[in-house]
């Protein structure tokens, strides 16, 4: 007989439904003012106002404490407030930056009555042991370990919290009729699309809650990394998974934030930092499907690894991300700018991106990430650690917070990932340099050979954003320069002083003359430049192999060839 699950009681969900209404309405008010009047005044010049922290402090310190009690969404949205720079100054950030996804463990009596009710048969036949005991317990979820009945095989069993369909659908309902009061009032789309951040957090947590969903993101994941045997994705027991039940394999493994487990068993710490964040690289940029709760629970060495070849492996595939073709390209873009330190090339690509507001200062953006790129490129994890925050701050709050700069919906749970990734890896190895794992990322992508390079990487990739940017625009710049010529808005004259008649028309004729002796040279000019940029595109396409400089090459003797062609 299948289980009828009890229904939450009407009068605690109206309680709940007014408690996290009120919350909600005071956090996003107070948030939402202090960006405004920051914004305004630098926009006025007073480049002096901040924002008042002591408020901002003080309603989310409340915002902490409530998501704590009630569980459940609450606490996944402070999660993601955690990680808006865009929206708190790193003070205010702090707050609810501890806020982690743990709470009580549901009783072992509804693990049973789920697992029976989904699958149809009695525990016993299914697991010839469940441990009573949750290795793990989030706020939609926990996890048992298991062993399975038919092939002594251990497994993870991950279930579902009781109610939990319907306390989601209770906050979301709530979250809504946040953001339609709210912007009934007000107009936050200078900062933030509260509506499109609401469907992408509502379609997240519905695809959390529906294992099926996530049994699908594990397969998919484990596909990806198939051909990648540093990396592993525990396999999908389908057979006895339901919307409600998860039986995956289980991960013997180190935590990655152990850090004494994994030195006593021998491991490098920084290896492990590295292999852990090339493959989130490949995710963003390869892939454009990533893993988007990268926190230590989730991330493992598998035991018996050699202490010299760490195998990492990721468990908890419910909150995953996906970028479309255009965003991983502009992604690419953005990454390769900031290997090359190009502050231009930065604000272009956040731009397509969609990170900057209608009135957003582009100038004062590009200086003011050129004066971070150069201050902060290339130090190690530990140095960066080691700044002064305050100052660290600052210079966020003035580039971010002081701007209309807002995070798309669809980069709402990246920038989180990113973030946690940032700290787990900090954490692993302070002498971890990003610089270092991304060069040969930024080598594959301009297609520039590793073996071959023979000059600095960071200085050729700015020559060719700078090229390439020129030679952009450089077809459009020679055909309005053409125009203007035939149209007889630009004329050259030559220098002549003031004399008789006979001896003007005299020069006339020899002007004439320079004028074709000019041509002719200008046409030598444009052959030499023509035959030497192909001779070097040949070289470099077909000697050493660097195809980015070498397609500049022959797109450059094109654009001479062209030139050549409108001289006659």
């Amino acid at each position: 007989m299948r289980h009828r699950p009890t229904r939450i009681n009407r009068l605690a969900q109206v309680a709940r439904f007014l408690r996290v209404a009120r919350l909600l309405l005071w956090t996003i008010w107070v948030i939402y003012r202090e960006r405004r009047r920051v914004i305004r005044a630098h926009q006025r010049g007073h480049y002096e106002v901040q924002p008042n922290i002591e408020v901002l402090i003080k309603v989310l310190t409340a915002f902490r404490e409530t998501a704590i009690k009630l569980g459940v969404l609450m606490i996944k949205l402070g999660q993601f407030l955690s990680a808006r720079a865009d929206l708190l100054p790193e003070q205010a950030l702090q707050v609810l930056g501890s806020l982690q996804d743990e709470v009580p463990p549901a009783p072992f009596s509804h693990v049973v009555s789920v697992i029976e009710a989904d699958l149809g048969k009695p525990v016993e036949q299914v697991f010839s042991m469940l441990e009573r005991k949750a290795t793990a317990a989030a706020s939609l979820g926990q996890v048992h370990r298991a062993t399975l009945a038919g092939s002594g095989e251990t497994v993870a069993v991950k279930v579902q919290r009781p109610h939990i369909e319907e306390l989601v659908n209770t906050d979301l309902s709530t979250i809504r009729f946040v953001i339609w009061v709210i912007t009934r009032f007000v107009d936050t789309s200078e900062f933030i699309d509260l509506m499109a951040v609401y469907r992408e957090f509502r379609r997240t947590v519905y695809e959390e809650i529906d294992y099926l969903t996530e049994a699908a993101n594990a397969r998919r994941f484990r596909e990806l990394f198939r051909d990648q045997p540093q990396i592993y994705i525990p396999r999908v027991y389908e057979e006895y998974s339901s919307k409600r039940v998860l039986v995956l394999e289980w991960i013997d493994g180190i935590k990655i934030n152990d850090y004494a487990a994994l030195e006593a068993a021998g491991y490098n710490r920084l290896e492990i930092a590295r292999r852990t964040v090339e493959a989130y690289f490949f995710q963003f940029f390869e892939a454009g499907f990533f893993h988007a709760d990268p926190h230590p629970g989730n991330i493992f060495v598998k035991r018996g690894s050699p202490p010299d070849d760490p195998v990492i492996a990721f468990v908890d595939f419910g909150m995953v991300g996906t970028l479309t073709k255009s965003m991983k390209k502009a992604m690419r873009d953005l990454f390769l700018a900031f290997v090359a330190r190009d502050s231009q090339a930065l604000v272009n690509a956040l731009g397509r991106l969609g990170f900057l507001g209608e009135n957003a200062n582009l100038t004062a953006i590009e200086h003011g990430l050129e004066l971070m790129l150069n201050q902060y490129y290339g130090l190690t994890l530990g140095e960066a650690r080691e700044l002064d925050l305050s100052d660290v701050a600052q210079d966020i709050e003035q580039l971010l917070y002081g701007q209309p700069f807002q995070i798309p919906a669809q980069f709402a749970f990246t920038g989180r990932a990113i973030s946690v990734l940032a700290g787990v890896a900090t954490g692993l190895a302070p002498e971890f340099n990003l610089i270092d794992v991304a060069t040969p990322y930024a080598r594959k992508f301009l297609g520039l050979s590793t073996d071959r390079l023979g000059e600095n990487l960071q200085e050729l990739l700015r020559q060719l954003l700078e090229n390439g940017r020129a030679l952009l625009t450089l077809p459009r710049s020679l055909e309005r320069i053409i125009t203007r010529f035939e149209s007889g808005q630009i004329e050259i004259r030559l220098a002549d002083s003031p004399t008789n008649g006979r001896n003007r028309r005299a020069r006339s004729g020899a002007g004439r003359g320079a004028n074709g002796s000019e041509r002719r040279g200008g046409t030598l000019s444009l052959t030499l430049v023509s035959l030497s940029a192909l001779a070097a595109s040949v070289y470099l396409l077909t000697s050493v192999h660097l195809l980015s400089a070498g397609w500049f090459c022959l797109g450059l003797a094109a654009v001479a060839v062209l030139g050549l062609l409108l001289r006659r």
